[in-house]
């Protein structure tokens, strides 16, 4: 669907919200600008040394499906359940947490598409080896609110209970993080577990064994060897198909085919051996 026809004239916005260039069609994503004609961008996309294996003006990862692109960086994937966004967290960055002995953390948030809520985080921060000293990336997309706080502790340390929340919700370590930021936490361990931690009662579980693990560890969950860059989900959200347009129904009388020049000489000589009568050669007089 061209981005440059809309259902009003003042209508300024298309493809996922973004705003549209009556004069081009294209979306404007603030980092460059997409041609939904074409299914590309315009402009070389900023992270393209982030993710050297995409192609530099590829939409979302080239996922125009399940992924949304966010001012035309990357794609964030859409979840059901704040718990799903967490594995799929867990699933893609735990690994490269682990292999680079890095902790990395993102928050968890919550938006509206299509009158469903859903949920998906926001671009990681990767902090050292114990912390993020930095902080999290607190920016979310338009229209969204923060969830969650989630990070990954990174490869297996015996100086470090990386298997556990840290510190207290008065105190410092992860616990005292979420105090601070209001919001429940996540955490993923080199052992391979999906951990919540419930603010308001204070209380945490384990809800998950299937992320990627650390060889070393002691208490490791699962066999999951972690990877740098594993293969991206689908997510939950599939947008909804477009209605098809009001047809008239197709009327059963077919009218009398009309003959075109060739056709009607055609007609016209079969005609006139119909007309013309048939000569007895035994009544024609004979030669001499």
């Amino acid at each position: 669907m061209s981005t440059a026809v809309s259902i009003t004239p003042n209508y300024k916005y298309s493809s996922q919200g973004q705003e549209k260039q009556t004069e081009t069609g294209w979306s404007s994503f603030k980092w460059r600008n997409y041609d939904a004609a074409m299914g590309r961008f315009f402009n070389v996309d900023p992270l393209s040394e982030k993710y050297n294996t995409w192609s530099t003006y590829a939409f979302s990862g080239n996922r125009v499906v399940d992924a949304r692109e966010l001012e035309g960086l990357e794609p964030h994937v859409l979840f059901n359940t704040r718990e799903n966004a967490a594995a799929n967290f867990g699933q893609q960055y735990n690994g490269k947490s682990i292999l680079n002995k890095r902790e990395i953390g993102a928050v968890i948030y919550f938006k509206y598409v299509d009158g469903k809520k859903y949920y998906a985080y926001n671009n990681p921060t990767t902090g050292e080896a114990h912390g993020i000293p930095q902080g999290l990336n607190m920016k979310l997309p338009k229209g969204a609110a923060a969830s969650a706080y989630i990070h990954a502790h990174g490869n297996e340390d015996k100086e470090y209970d990386d298997e556990n929340f840290s510190g207290d919700a008065s105190g410092g370590g992860d616990k005292g993080v979420a105090n601070n930021l209001g919001l429940d936490a996540f955490l993923v361990t080199p052992g391979g577990q999906l951990k919540y931690y419930d603010l308001s009662s204070d209380t945490e579980k384990t809800l998950r064994t299937n992320m990627p693990s650390d060889p070393t560890s002691p208490e490791r969950k699962n066999r999951i060897n972690p990877i740098e860059n594993p293969r991206p989900s689908l997510g939950d959200y599939r947008a909804k198909p477009k209605p098809f347009p009001k047809l008239d129904p197709i009327s059963d009388y077919l009218p009398k085919p009309v003959l075109d020049d060739g056709l009607k000489s055609i007609e016209a000589m079969r005609q006139n051996r119909e007309q013309t009568p048939s000569i007895d050669r035994k009544q024609l007089p004979r030669h001499q």
